[in-house]
């Protein structure tokens, strides 16, 4: 399904290109039940995320930035066991305070994403800041939470390499995908079955 894209013009208060956002569904390649998001907090940005898994599987929840990037909120690091039993399960994440764009820095940002977006429509890999860190997010452009599921191993290191500081595509529905992809090519074991659910979130209040 490709999304309509409606491009900003001379508006430069905001992304070159904003993509019609998706609120929420699935995705999955075999026979794994997709997960449930049965809610996500309402704290700006939010923290929390209740799912529901039909069977036991290997879980990460990943932050997905059409046209930035992906990043791992969980499991936070190789130590967390993300192997769950088949039910509910509330999942606490962090968001990177520097993930969040301050009205200060939103001009900058526009011109970043101008600057950065090629017409292929993916985005090139972004620069990072005097600290080593990745530049911030507009909340102008539609983010989400995307909850990956496997009935084999998701390795936290492997996952890692796989998805953070690689560009990822400025459609929300190709970037999901192209994430999700990413995650599958981390199964080493058979069989290579994947799902996920994935929903719309804000990072931050946006400027009327």
């Amino acid at each position: 399904m490709r999304i309509p894209i409606v491009c900003a013009g001379l508006l430069t208060s905001v992304a070159a290109c904003v993509t019609t956002p998706i609120i929420g569904g699935a995705l999955a390649e075999g026979t794994t039940t997709s997960p449930t998001i049965v809610s996500v907090d309402s704290g700006l940005p939010p923290k929390r995320v209740s799912i529901r898994l039909e069977k036991d599987a290997s879980v990460v929840v990943i932050l997905v930035a059409p046209g930035h990037s992906a990043f791992v909120l969980f499991p936070k690091d190789s130590v967390v066991d993300n192997r769950l039993a088949a039910g509910a399960h509330d999942i606490a994440f962090e968001i990177p305070g520097h993930l969040i764009l301050s009205d200060s820095a939103r001009l900058l940002r526009a011109r970043q994403l101008r600057a950065f977006s090629d017409s292929s429509g993916r985005a090139r890999a972004r620069p990072t800041s005097a600290s080593g860190m990745m530049p911030p997010i507009n909340p102008e452009v539609p983010s989400y939470l995307l909850v990956i599921t496997s009935p084999q191993p998701l390795v936290y290191q492997r996952v890692l390499d796989k998805t953070v500081g690689w560009s990822i595509p400025v459609v929300e529905q190709e970037a999901l995908n192209s994430v999700a992809k990413q995650v599958k090519s981390t199964i080493t074991g058979e069989p290579r079955d994947w799902s996920a659910a994935y929903l719309a979130i804000k990072l931050a209040e946006t400027k009327n």
